[in-house]
Parts: C-alpha cells; sequence; structure tokens
C-alpha cells in the first residue's frame, strides 16, 4: 500500500532531526530515512490513525496481549516518559508528579485520554514537532520491526512493568526510600 501522508517526520535516527510538514507517500517516507518501510494491511487511506494501529497490534501481539489493559497502561507510561525524558524532564521532576496524581482522586478515562491528546499537541508545538507527522512516521517504522518486538515482548520478565529485564539502577534515595516504605508496611502488619 501506497498511502498518502500529510506530513513526513523525522528524529527517529535516521538522520532527521524533526518533524516537518509536506506531502509524501510511503515510498518517499522510505526513501527520505533510508530503508523500506513495509506496508500495513490493507486498510482504508482515510482511516484514522487509531484504526490504522490496530492491524499493527494484531500482527504483532495478538488479541490477548492487544486487549491488555496493563501491559498497554505500563507500554504507555513507558513510551510518554521516554517523551518527556527527551524534551528535558528530569527523573526527580516524573517522581513528584508521579506522587502527586497518584495523591488525588482517579479521573474519568475519556477525558484524561483527551487531556493527554491536547497536552501532547501542545508539548509538540512547544518542542517543534507535529505530532501527527511523528506518528504517522513512528507507525511505519515499527511495521518494518514486528518480529524484534515480538523477541522482546517474548522476553519481557512475567508479571513486571518493565519492557525488559534490567539491572538495579535505582539511585541510593530511591532505594532508601523503598526500605522506608517496606518498614513501615511491615510495622504496621504488626500492630506497631
Amino acid at each position: 500500500m501506497n498511502r498518502p501522508h500529510k506530513m513526513i517526520a523525522g528524529g527517529f535516527g535516521h538522520g532527521l532531526s524533526h518533524c516537518v510538514y509536506c506531502m509524501a507517500t510511503d515510498r518517499e517516507i522510505a526513501f527520505a530515512i533510508g530503508d523500506a518501510c513495509p506496508s500495513a494491511p490493507d486498510v482504508a487511506e482515510d482511516a484514522p490513525f487509531q484504526d490504522r494501529v490496530k492491524p499493527w497490534m494484531m500482527k504483532c501481539f495478538g488479541p490477548r496481549i492487544s486487549a491488555d489493559k496493563v501491559e498497554r497502561n505500563h507500554r504507555f507510561l513507558e513510551e510518554a516518559l521516554e517523551l518527556v525524558q527527551s524534551t528535558g524532564c528530569t527523573a526527580s521532576e516524573a517522581h513528584q508528579l508521579v506522587d502527586y496524581v497518584f495523591g488525588r482522586d482517579v479521573g474519568e478515562t475519556a477525558q484524561e485520554i483527551g487531556g493527554v491528546m491536547v497536552t501532547l499537541a501542545a508539548l509538540c508545538l512547544a518542542a517543534g514537532h507535529h505530532m501527527d507527522a511523528c506518528g504517522e512516521m513512528e507507525l511505519d517504522r515499527i511495521w518494518g520491526k514486528v518480529d524484534a518486538i515480538r523477541a522482546k515482548q517474548a522476553a519481557k520478565p512475567l508479571h513486571s512493568p518493565l519492557p525488559q529485564a534490567v539491572e538495579d539502577r535505582a539511585p541510593a534515595r530511591s532505594k532508601s526510600m523503598w526500605k522506608a516504605f517496606v518498614a513501615r508496611g511491615h510495622a504496621r502488619l504488626r500492630g506497631h
């Protein structure tokens, strides 16, 4: 399939540093990044982006993992953290925001999705990227990585939010906070 795109994106390690507006087809994008972008299964060219992600999800993960909300939450959080890290957010700021958010009432999912889309668009504007173009480029890129992504999923630690086994790199502060948290929990269980 050689569907037209409204933009072409860069910044994926192929020598392009940002997303730019232009009309491009899959073949032109492949030429621009120097890769052959495999085509998605037949999905309407004008289908919404979300509808065009679904065939990739099914091919890569199958229906069970694709529909697993816990897994999808972890992968979304991982990508969101990687994005803000790439634009200058520190681990300390991220931890402060985790504490802030989880200290509040749970939001309504549809409203929070809207909030994510609005703030992502605002961040893209501030960072000089076009979110639609970046999304199109990433979808084309990952169609060429289905086997590698499947292998990574198969090697993923069981019941872990982490996408792969990693060495313990937590800062000493985090380790000491965790030890204090566990000690408080044990004291509560013992009735102290």
